[in-house]
């Protein structure tokens, strides 16, 4: 599949409702040709359709909710008693930032999970496709500059296949609603997917790893060199965290 950024942004226009009547026609008449956008489509569709039910959580308990309450409104009688302006706009600023606190949190908590969510359901849909990639090859002078060309961005592509990991290609995935590079390979007959996701990470080193289990899928996520990597797999974890070092190690060379 061969889909220019353009594409991939006119794809997300058309399922916002940012196009008018006609360059909507004109686009559904494209889509009904082009198995590249109907393909581009369905992925986009269904992650918005994932986080939209992921979202819909709510950020703060109901016995949460019922404290913030009691510390904007005393008790009436202590209020009858003495009024005191001070207590009150105490009360008042405490329970702000609270507030304000756990929506903070609650917000970050929230894009952590969507962009979980969206690497686990790229991978899920790869391993469903007829093919997990966009440009199938083995050699990283013909993937990365796949990825220069369709997303002006690519991260490094590392060839590991002496460590037991098969580079097969590459795709792009969709990622809080920004196409992003995935790379694919394989472990015995397992399929590994690394998505990397441009961020403000500066330097060589490499951030912390986390780990984590996603819908019976391992994750693997880092930050290094500008990006944000996420590594799935129906792999054992310790199988994918030895697959992420290999990784980490073969990118810092190139």
């Amino acid at each position: 599949m061969n889909m220019q950024n353009d594409d991939l942004l006119l794809v997300n226009a058309y399922l916002d409702g940012e196009l008018d009547a006609a360059a909507a026609l004109a686009f559904e008449r494209r889509m009904q040709k082009e198995k590249s956008l109907q393909s581009a489509h369905a992925r986009a569709n269904a992650l918005r359709k994932l986080m939209r039910a992921k979202l819909e959580m709510p950020l703060v308990s109901e016995g949460l909710q019922r404290q913030i309450a009691a510390e904007l409104a005393p008790p009436a009688v202590i209020i009858a008693k003495r009024f005191d302006w001070r207590q009150l706009a105490a009360s008042v600023v405490v329970a702000a930032a609270l507030g304000s606190g756990l929506t903070f949190f609650g917000l970050q908590q929230r894009v952590a999970d969507a962009g979980f969510d969206a690497v686990v359901a790229g991978h899920e849909r790869a391993l469903l496709a007829a093919t997990p990639v966009d440009v199938q090859s083995s050699d990283h002078h013909t993937v990365k500059p796949w990825f220069d060309q369709h997303l002006a961005i690519s991260p490094p592509v590392p060839e590991l296949s002496a460590a037991g990991y098969e580079l097969i290609g590459g795709r792009v995935e969709v990622v809080a609603g920004r196409a992003v590079p995935a790379l694919a390979y394989k472990m015995r007959q397992h399929l590994i997917s690394l998505v990397a996701v441009p961020n403000a990470s500066d330097g060589e080193r490499v951030a912390a790893t986390t780990h984590a289990m996603r819908d019976g899928y391992s994750v693997v996520t880092w930050n290094a060199r500008g990006f944000s990597y996420s590594a799935v797999s129906d792999i054992p974890l310790a199988e994918l965290e030895n697959f992420a070092k290999q990784w980490q190690t073969a990118s810092l060379a190139q």
